[in-house]
C-alpha cells in the first residue's frame, strides 16, 4: 500500500512538473512600428526584412515568457505570408517551428494537444474600429461570419481551437486586436504594442519596450492557464464569406456548412 501511495505522489509530481504546451500562432500586421502594406509586409518590399526582424522579436519574447510561465513546450506557427516570414536559425532556442503549406482545417491542432493559443503579431478582423491594417484573410474580404457572427482571424483561430477543447489565453498586436480578443475571452492577457494615430498612422511602443511587455503577458497567461476556457460553437456551422466590390462589381456572399466548425472549414479549404 505505501508503495503504491508513493507511486501515486510521484505521478502526480511528473504531471505537474511537466508544464502547459504552448501553440504561438504569428502574424506580421500587428506587430509594433509595421503601418504600411505597400512597404513592409510581403517579400520585395523596401522595409519587409525589417518587419521580419521586428515579429522575431516580439516571437522570442513571447516565448521566453511562457518558459519563464512554466510551458514546457512551445510551438510557433509561422501565420503570416503562406506561412514563410521566420526563419528557423533566429527563432528561440526553446521553441520548434511549424510552417508549410495549405494550411490544414484543423490549423494543425487535435483534442488537447495544446494548453493555450497565443497570438502574437496579430490585427484585428476587417473594418474594426481603430484597427491597423485590419483585414479577415485577405483585403478583399469584407467579413467573415460564424452563425452569423463576425468573426475576424482571431475568432477563427479560437473557434478551431476551441472545437478540439483547447482555449485561447494571450494576444500580442495592436489595440484593437486586443479588444477583439477580450471580446471573446475576457479573462485574456494582452499586450497592446501600438494603436491607430491617424487614418494610416500608428503610435507605437520601441521594439525594446514591446520586447519588455510581451514576456510579462505571456508568463502571466501561463500560469494562469487552468482560468481560460475554450470558446465553443454548437454545430451546425454556417461560415460566411462577403467581399467589397471590385471594380464596381459586387460579388456574391459565399456560404460554407458543417456539422460541426471543423466540417465547415473542411468545406472552405476543400479537405
Amino acid at each position: 500500500m505505501r508503495r503504491l501511495l508513493l507511486l501515486l505522489i510521484a505521478t502526480g509530481a511528473a504531471c505537474l512538473a511537466e508544464g502547459p504546451k504552448i501553440l504561438i500562432v504569428t502574424d506580421m500586421e500587428g506587430v509594433g512600428g509595421v503601418n504600411d502594406a505597400e512597404e513592409q509586409l510581403l517579400p520585395g518590399q523596401r522595409r519587409y526584412e525589417e518587419s521580419r526582424r521586428l515579429l522575431t522579436g516580439e516571437v522570442n519574447a513571447a516565448v521566453d515568457g511562457a518558459l519563464s510561465g512554466g510551458a514546457s513546450e512551445v510551438v510557433i506557427w509561422d501565420g503570416h505570408d503562406g506561412s514563410r516570414s521566420l526563419s528557423i536559425d533566429e527563432i528561440h532556442p526553446g521553441a520548434r517551428l511549424l510552417q508549410g503549406r495549405p494550411t490544414p482545417a484543423n490549423y494543425y491542432m487535435a483534442d488537447r494537444l495544446y494548453d493555450g493559443i497565443m497570438f502574437v503579431g496579430q490585427h484585428a478582423m476587417a473594418g474594426a474600429k481603430n484597427g491597423v491594417l485590419a483585414h479577415s484573410q485577405s483585403f478583399n474580404v469584407q467579413g467573415i461570419f460564424l452563425n452569423g457572427r463576425p468573426v475576424g482571424e482571431i475568432g477563427q483561430v479560437a473557434a478551431i481551437a476551441g472545437y478540439f477543447n483547447i482555449p485561447v489565453s494571450m494576444l500580442a498586436g495592436d489595440q484593437a486586436a486586443c479588444e477583439e480578443l477580450l471580446a471573446l475571452q475576457p479573462k485574456a492577457e494582452t499586450a497592446e504594442v501600438k494603436l491607430l494615430a491617424g487614418k494610416g498612422s500608428t503610435l507605437s511602443l520601441s521594439h525594446a519596450e514591446a520586447k519588455t511587455k510581451i514576456p510579462m503577458a505571456a508568463e502571466r497567461a501561463v500560469r494562469r492557464i487552468r482560468e481560460f476556457a475554450p470558446w465553443k460553437i454548437e454545430g451546425p456551422v454556417e461560415l460566411k464569406f462577403e467581399y467589397y466590390p471590385q471594380a464596381g462589381v459586387r460579388k456574391e456572399p459565399v456560404v460554407y456548412r458543417g456539422k460541426t466548425v471543423l466540417e465547415a472549414y473542411e468545406a472552405w479549404l476543400g479537405k
